[in-house]
């Protein structure tokens, strides 16, 4: 497997990595290997982020503000990202997460990290048993209303966006027709009816939870849906949907836009695509882990159109940058009850507040990220994180460049400088004239004026953060 292919595979079914990482993902020979090893994520020791979340936080009180909070569960979801060996593991939860946006705005800390656990655990299980846990759920329950939807008043908000945003869409992305009526909605949301959640009965566990039906809310009758009447309950209404032809043809749809290129939904070639890798989903009973393999080793996953087809998330942005310039990060300190709030604070300023998506579509993709604030923010992340060297001890939690790396990529010539630096950092691809631009950066003293390039402590703590800046703040840095 060629460097550049395992770059890619690696950004999109992960966050980027170092280049030794990159090489050892190289290093399995074939697309196939390589998409073989970040499936079975189970495999991969990740004791040493195990380890990190062992002494940087304490979780065994939800109800403590001091070490547990909205902010601090944000923190901790940022350093799996980082330090996650299972790379493809956390990218699929960030994958469902939009998905099936909830959000802190209305469902409690506690409610929104169970979720995240959730959908860590049954990222790569059968759509329908990763759809019946999400609905079952606190965070689902709470964010949609269910806990409220009794048999003399069901709820249909759950119904609706069930159909809409979770399994079909309004209208097949493939022929355009409609997928379900108002009709549909109503009685779908009769068999949801009574269903909630309580404390697991006898079990210590403050995050456990345990999901019933409320036999004296529930709506027991025959409902008629997509034109079968029989006595629904909410789990044979996930099983029918799970099993629609247009369920495989949106999910689809929503997985090429996060993981390969937006598709063109008035292109017979991109219907085609669509159609072919719903036949996947269909053929291996509705397998995440199936579809997803068959979508990271296919021609489309390494084409033109998909190589730098996607805008980093801000998420994307912050974690690729720390995990290529091998940046050294302390989350925090769980005894000292101090945490890192800058990274989660740089997505949410750059347009991603984890856990806390805009509404239940979620966020925007691709070109929805940049406008002139998010530009500049993503401007002043490169900033900090190119200016930012060992804090002092009164500062023992954040991140920085450590001055031995940019020793090690400091080369004799500019253009060896240069072409390291583009590596390390993607590789990231830019035109001739602009990599002449990087290197004429590099010998330039501070009045401007071009001279001598020399490698020492001052030009490599100065210059060669500079030019990581630098190449932050290049467009083709932001692509992904």
């Amino acid at each position: 497997m060629e460097y550049a292919d395992a770059a890619h595979l690696l950004r999109r079914a992960g966050f980027g990595g170092s280049t030794e990482e990159i090489d050892a993902l190289a290093q399995k020979g074939t697309a196939q290997a390589a998409v073989d090893y970040l499936l079975n994520y189970t495999s991969i020791d990740n004791s040493s982020m195990e380890q990190v979340l062992t002494n940087s936080f304490n979780f065994t009180d939800p109800t403590d503000n001091a070490t547990f909070n909205q902010n601090i569960i944000r923190t901790w979801w940022v350093a799996r990202m980082v330090f996650s060996k299972r790379q493809f593991e956390e990218k699929m939860t960030l994958f469902w997460h939009n998905h099936f946006a909830t959000a802190l705005s209305k469902v409690q800390d506690r409610f929104m990290y169970i979720q995240n656990l959730t959908l860590r655990q049954n990222a790569l299980a059968r759509f329908d048993d990763l759809l019946l846990k999400v609905a079952q759920d606190p965070a689902m329950l709470l964010w949609l209303d269910t806990t409220t939807s009794t048999r003399t008043s069901p709820n249909e908000n759950f119904a609706r966006e069930l159909q809409e945003l979770f399994t079909m869409g309004i209208k097949d992305v493939v022929t355009g027709q409609a997928n379900y009526t108002e009709d549909d909605i109503k009685q779908i949301a009769r068999a949801f009816t009574g269903w909630r959640f309580r404390r697991t009965p006898g079990d210590s566990n403050p995050f456990s939870y345990l999901w019933f039906v409320d036999n004296n809310q529930f709506d027991a009758g025959p409902k008629t849906v997509y034109g079968q009447t029989a006595n629904y309950t909410g789990q044979d209404i996930i099983s029918i949907v799970s099993a629609k032809p247009a369920t495989a043809r949106y999910l689809v749809y929503k997985m090429f836009t996060f993981f390969v290129y937006p598709l063109d939904l008035n292109s017979q070639n991109d219907k085609s695509t669509i159609d072919k890798f719903a036949s996947i989903y269909m053929s291996t009973n509705h397998s995440i882990r199936e579809l997803m393999r068959a979508i990271l080793t296919s021609d489309e996953f390494y084409s033109n159109r998909a190589r730098y087809g996607l805008v980093k998330q801000p998420i994307e942005l912050i974690v690729s940058a720390l995990r290529s310039l091998k940046a050294t990060y302390n989350p925090g300190i769980a005894g000292n009850r101090q945490f890192d709030n800058q990274l989660q604070g740089r997505s949410r300023l750059i347009g991603e507040d984890l856990f806390n998506p805009p509404d239940v579509a979620g966020w925007d993709f691709n070109m929805g990220w940049i406008n002139t604030t998010t530009m500049l923010e993503r401007f002043n992340f490169a900033n900090q994180l190119a200016t930012t060297r060992q804090p002092n001890n009164t500062a023992q939690v954040g991140f920085w460049i450590p001055t031995d790396n940019l020793r090690s990529w400091a080369k004799p010539s500019t253009k060896k400088t240069v072409r390291v630096m583009l590596d390390v950092m993607g590789p990231v691809v830019v035109s001739p004239p602009t990599n002449k631009e990087l290197r004429r950066y590099l010998s330039a003293d501070d009045a401007g004026n071009q001279v001598t390039w020399v490698v020492n402590d001052t030009t490599i703590d100065k210059k060669i953060r500079g030019l990581i800046h630098q190449i932050m703040s290049l467009p083709e840095f932001q692509m992904n």
